[in-house]
């Protein structure tokens, strides 16, 4: 009887499942290996890349200048220069470069504003904590309207 049954189909069919979660979860690990490569490999960026290596979908900046802190794309001298918009500098005349991180971490002109941010920091460090993000926050805020006070024409 049975080599009746089987004799009447010329092959077994055969269906290999896989779950569209499985397959979801697949195409995200390669996603997520195809981001981190070009992160790693890539030309741009590298002042962010300094401050987070690794790619995350999770990590979300909620604050216009919290993006600018840790792109170095924002109303800095370094950044005018870098795009050939005016020539200027810190009136302190402490860093040459006066990139964000001469604002946010050593800038003797908003000093008063930094409680628990030390010269030392990192940006990551300063991210994971709520007191220091709100001090960033506060010094690029006060940075950028108070600019005629603080950055100075060549």
């Amino acid at each position: 009887m049975a080599n009746i049954t089987c004799g009447e189909k010329p092959s077994v069919d055969t269906h290999l499942m896989i779950l569209q979660r499985t397959m979801k979860t697949r195409l995200k690990k390669l996603l997520m290996e195809e981001w981190q490569r070009r992160w790693y490999d890539g030309e741009k960026g590298r002042f962010t890349f300094n401050i987070f290596p690794d790619v995350k979908t999770s990590r979300c900046l909620d604050n216009h200048y919290l993006a600018q802190g840790t792109t170095n794309h924002g109303p800095t001298p370094q950044y005018f220069r870098k795009l050939n918009m005016k020539d200027c500098h810190c009136r302190c005349g402490e860093d040459a470069e006066d990139g964000v991180f001469h604002y946010i971490l050593r800038c003797p002109l908003l000093s008063h504003l930094r409680n628990s941010i030390r010269p030392g920091d990192s940006m990551v460090q300063l991210l994971q904590n709520k007191r220091s993000v709100l001090e960033v926050k506060t010094i690029l805020h006060t940075f950028y309207h108070q600019q005629t006070d603080i950055l100075e024409l060549d």
